[in-house]
């Protein structure tokens, strides 16, 4: 039974190091795709995360019709994983940065001037009721990723991607105004 498992596991490692020397040159373009560097990114730390991704997938023995199609959108998964990670860590430094400087300067409770939960969660309400593509497009763009960047994501033109955005932003700035949230005076 013992020899059994060796042979299966073995299997599988090799069946991971075929696809890996088959489309090692397909995963590191897509991911240089994102320009992750810019953001401090190391596309090893995502190629890495893209291989686990596969070896789950190995593992589990799921039947994989068109490879090229489905490490794409595990590359792709892989790359949002890092970039949402990106943003909640960027969003802690700075509010724990804005809350020092609060208490320096005013000596109020910065929770009560930056730290307002009620007013991210009416933003992220505001943000899931608008209609789907605009919804997709603003929720990226609020991760810090740029136009092109959403546009390769969704292999979409730079422009309908533009246009979706702006046109998102203007109903996600309606919404917050009707809840008497007047954004561009706030610091």
């Amino acid at each position: 039974m013992h020899g059994a498992t060796m042979t299966w596991d073995t299997h599988k490692e090799q069946e991971l190091a075929v696809l890996l020397e088959r489309f090692s040159g397909f995963i590191r373009s897509h991911i240089q795709k994102y320009n992750v560097q810019r953001l401090g990114l190391d596309v090893e730390d995502i190629l890495q995360e893209t291989q686990i991704k596969l070896w789950k997938i190995i593992q589990n023995e799921k039947k994989i019709v068109n490879y090229t199609s489905y490490i794409k959108k595990i590359v792709d998964t892989a790359v949002m994983d890092f970039f949402r990670r990106f943003r909640r860590e960027e969003e802690v430094f700075y509010h724990e940065k804005n809350k020092m400087i609060a208490e320096i300067n005013t000596g109020y409770d910065s929770d009560f001037i930056y730290g307002r939960s009620d007013l991210k969660d009416l933003v992220a309400k505001a943000v899931e009721n608008l209609i789907e593509s605009r919804r997709k497009v603003v929720k990226l763009y609020l991760l810090n990723l740029s136009i092109e960047e959403i546009a390769l994501y969704f292999h979409w033109s730079p422009h309908k991607t533009r246009n979706l955005l702006y046109r998102g932003l203007l109903d996600l700035k309606k919404t917050l105004k009707q809840n008497n949230i007047d954004y561009e005076h706030r610091r």
